[in-house]
């Protein structure tokens, strides 16, 4: 079965037809024309002028994901392919990344994640279009580095702290909520630091399993292990006189730690399997949305490496503390969509702003792009009215939740979380993966929740 558009601008090969259909409808909800297929050899016939991005399940029938690979490589060089493979699977996944993938998610992914990789992708094609050098997988170097609304005092005063340190070379401790902005903050500590011409590096630490890690960071040799057919630079390696951003730290593998720890003191490592010193000259900048305190308590972060990171921390505040700067984003991430889609300017209408800047944002930054991609690209015309935001903007007026606060006190436990839970399923249309993102836990667990209340008696 192949289910979408055609001439797509995304071409996906996913076997299972259920998430197929759920892959084309996610990126029809960000404005994304995408086509799949359930096999790889039908997937590849999609391909037109059109392809930005190939997005390619390992287990395939028929031609699997390496035979794409190849053929995409062999045929199609310019088409970023991003992978998507099981967690036990990563031999595999280095094996992939060798014959050309852009990038990798194991599965369940993380859908902001997901499409962040894929509008990297875009961009990276784009650059190829143009006949400009696209960045390697993984990698940025902007010079200007990315724009910041700092209008807010507090925002202000990290942004002034950002521009003093960023000429060092002291590692910088980014922390605050998740989708506050930490790593757009981290490329521009970059950008304006003398390092700016240089590599900035992204790993992602809870992203990959541990053996693909210690790999991705490091690097390896020949023969390392299973599916290591080639030596492979690390990207600790590659970020060789730029920047290494590990995004979420705190889910570093306790015996990974040493290892990093040994990089940012002696500056020297081993790649896996190898027993030549490569020297290393990198700046390092840390992001995290936990507590250090708890981690190091019970053994799970060492306290010296912990002490090496974070020579200078700065705590970017949540978007609720700062509602002067709603409006400026917005317009400033739907300035970003136009351009992406080379549409007319996009915009918000008065009333749809006032709701904006009265709801609460508990996704901070990352929500509020998803929620513009979102509206966008339902709305009539270029502008986003009221009746085209999500359903939560309208259920809290002013933003409060003084009433329904007033009326829990004397509820179970057990009836408010579920109470909680499945409120938040309405808000998101039934949609669980968005429930379990915007609730703060994993989607097994929703599944689990639901389950367990269809049991309950009403």
């Amino acid at each position: 079965m192949i289910s979408g558009a055609s001439s797509a601008e995304l071409v996906i090969a996913e076997p299972n037809s259920h998430e197929a259909e759920l892959l084309v409808l996610l990126s029809a909800q960000r404005g994304i024309r995408a086509v799949a297929a359930e096999d790889g050899k039908s997937a590849l016939d999609l391909i037109d002028h059109s392809t930005k991005a190939f997005l390619l399940e390992i287990e395939l029938p028929g031609w699997d994901g390496f035979r794409c690979l190849e053929f995409l490589t062999a045929h199609h060089p310019s088409i970023p392919t991003i992978v998507l493979s099981h967690t036990d699977q990563a031999a595999a996944a280095v094996k992939a990344l060798q014959l050309g993938a852009s990038h990798y998610l194991t599965k369940p992914f993380d859908p902001e994640e997901l499409f962040f990789e894929v509008y990297r992708a875009f961009k990276q094609r784009s650059l190829g279009a143009q006949g400009m050098q696209p960045t390697p997988p993984q990698v940025t170097g902007e010079s200007d580095g990315p724009t910041m609304v700092a209008t807010s005092p507090a925002m202000s005063d990290l942004m002034e702290k950002a521009e003093k340190i960023a000429p060092l070379d002291a590692g910088v401790l980014l922390t605050g909520e998740s989708g506050v902005g930490k790593g757009i903050l981290a490329r521009k500590i970059h950008a304006l630091s003398p390092r700016a011409d240089r590599p900035f590096v992204v790993v992602s630490c809870p992203a990959l399993p541990r053996d693909l890690l210690e790999s991705e960071l490091f690097g390896h040799e020949k023969g390392a292990f299973t599916g290591a057919i080639k030596r492979r630079i690390g990207k600790i390696e590659s970020a060789a006189g730029g920047t290494l951003f590990l995004d979420e730290i705190g889910e570093l593998p306790i015996d990974l730690q040493p290892k990093l720890l040994s990089v940012l003191q002696d500056r020297q490592f081993h790649r896996v399997g190898g027993e030549k010193i490569i020297h290393s000259n990198i700046r390092l900048i840390a992001a995290t949305n936990i507590d250090f305190s708890g981690r190091i308590r019970d053994g799970s972060f060492r306290k010296d490496l912990y002490y090496r990171i974070s020579a200078i921390p700065l705590d970017i505040p949540p978007l609720r503390d700062r509602p002067e700067e709603i409006a400026p984003l917005i317009r400033q991430i739907l300035a970003d969509i136009a351009d992406r889609r080379s549409t007319p300017l996009l915009e918000l209408s008065p009333d749809a702003m006032v709701l904006a800047e009265r709801y609460h944002w508990p996704g901070n930054i990352r929500e509020m792009e998803n929620i513009l991609e979102r509206s966008s690209a339902f709305c009539g015309g270029h502008t986003i009215t009221a009746v085209d935001l999500p359903a939560e903007f309208h259920s809290l007026p002013n933003g409060e939740h003084h009433q329904s606060i007033a009326d829990l006190g004397n509820r179970p436990l057990k009836e408010i979380e579920r109470a909680a839970i499945m409120q938040s399923l309405k808000l998101c249309n039934g949609n669980k993966a968005e429930t379990a993102r915007r609730l703060g836990i994993s989607e097994k667990s929703i599944y689990n929740k639901i389950r367990s209340y269809q049991a309950m008696p009403s």
